[in-house]
């Protein structure tokens, strides 16, 4: 569309501060579309009339619930193949093509946001990795330097303890015990084992 001309933008204040013309008659008059029209008001500074067309819904939303379960990466890039193979058919509709579009830079951003989780929960892991290693050789220390076989056997006891239980859940495996227990109940639900 060619620029606002100072004409244009003079005579579209004073048709509706004025003569209180609404946004689908100065669409006519101007041959804009209703959102050009409100942003020239909005950056005029002048209050945008209400419009005259009445817009219905046959639906209602309801409210969005949280899914039980995330997608990994793989299927999030499944579907956005998916959509864009759907894209590429003939015979869509422009709203068919606006939705696919949206899906497609939803799921954009679910992975760059799934792959930052999994990366921070890998730095939080090695950190834990880290903080068990010093743990670890302090309660050595503490073996070694007991000055009573009762000090050494609680110290002793304290890292039979520390070592069960780190042996149990590294934390390099948290994720991938996540994982696993995902695909399993994944399996169980589709049938498959």
């Amino acid at each position: 569309m060619p620029y606002w001309t100072n004409e244009q933008e003079m005579q579209l204040v004073k048709m509706v501060e004025e003569e209180g013309k609404s946004v689908d008659e100065l669409c006519e008059v101007f041959h804009r579309s209703p959102e050009a029209i409100t942003l020239k008001l909005k950056r005029l500074g002048v209050a945008v009339p209400d419009s005259q067309k009445e817009v219905s819904s046959t639906t209602t939303l309801e409210p969005i619930k949280p899914t039980e379960e995330l997608i990994t990466v793989e299927e999030a890039a499944k579907m956005a193949l998916g959509c864009i193979q759907r894209l590429n058919e003939k015979g869509l509709t422009a709203l068919e093509m606006k939705r696919i579009r949206l899906i497609i830079s939803a799921l954009k951003g679910y992975i760059v946001l799934y792959s930052e989780y999994v990366e921070r929960i890998s730095e939080v892991e090695e950190r834990i990795e880290k903080l068990n290693k010093v743990i670890l050789s302090q309660l050595e220390e503490k073996v070694a330097k007991a000055g009573s076989d009762a000090d050494r056997q609680f110290w002793q006891e304290r890292l039979k303890e520390f070592t069960e239980k780190t042996a149990e859940e590294k934390p390099y495996t948290v994720w991938k015990r996540r994982m696993v227990k995902r695909d399993i109940q994944a399996n169980t639900v589709t049938g498959r084992r």
